[in-house]
């Protein structure tokens, strides 16, 4: 999309123009094509389930569905899953938080996105260590940030070093993302490492952004 178009003349905004296209899904697209055409292919682009939703999940989805109470803009049991998801987080990560800071949406795309607009103003600078997966720069992107990337490699076994991120702030610099294990590499990092990324991150005021997913 050229800037020099008028306004009447761009279909969709310059901001939604200059997103790329998934990779994710070209991928998965890719690799649908050649099973299409008899090649034996195994996809790993979209990481769709090659299994049926259990029955237990399917049934009390339909219970819902037939029940008033869910059809309303505030359903009456909100307080009641973002209570049930305070304890799961307490119970399987050791972290408390209280109810009323949760916040449901319809998967992570939308919960990387709405984060990083509610604190990215434009130029702001979020460094994403790499390997990465493809929606966080185009979500920052979307949001009216720049994303800054930082490498890592087999050697130091995909995880960066505070070291690494310092080199890489800047005065732009307003959120570091912290995914543990990594996506799509698998990299765990220890608590030691995990606590000194934290502390440096306080240092110098920075939001962390985790993708646990």
């Amino acid at each position: 999309m050229s800037a020099a178009t008028s306004p009447s003349e761009r279909r969709v905004s310059a901001r939604i123009g200059a997103i790329s296209e998934s990779a994710t899904l070209a991928v998965d697209a890719k690799a649908k094509a050649l099973k299409a055409a008899g090649r034996p292919v195994i996809g790993f682009g979209a990481g769709e389930p090659d299994f049926p939703t259990p029955d237990y999940i399917v049934d009390a989805a339909v219970e819902a569905c037939r029940n008033p109470k869910y059809h309303r803009y505030t359903p009456q049991r909100a307080p009641e899953l973002k209570a049930a998801i305070a304890e799961k987080t307490l119970r399987d990560s050791g972290y408390e938080v209280d109810a009323g800071q949760i916040l449901v949406t319809n998967g992570g795309k939308q919960a990387i996105y709405e984060a990083f607009a509610a604190i990215l103003d434009p130029g702001d600078e979020v460094i994403v260590p790499a390997p990465y997966w493809t929606t966080y720069p185009e979500s920052i992107r979307l949001a009216g940030g720049v994303p800054v990337e930082v490498v890592a490699d087999e050697t130091t076994g995909y995880r960066v070093s505070v070291e690494q991120l310092e080199a890489a702030r800047t005065e732009k610099t307003k959120v570091v993302l912290f995914v543990s294990p990594s996506n799509p590499t698998g990299a765990v990092y220890s608590e030691a490492d995990a606590e000194a990324i934290g502390r440096w991150a306080v240092e110098h005021g920075l939001w962390v952004m985790t993708d646990e997913i």
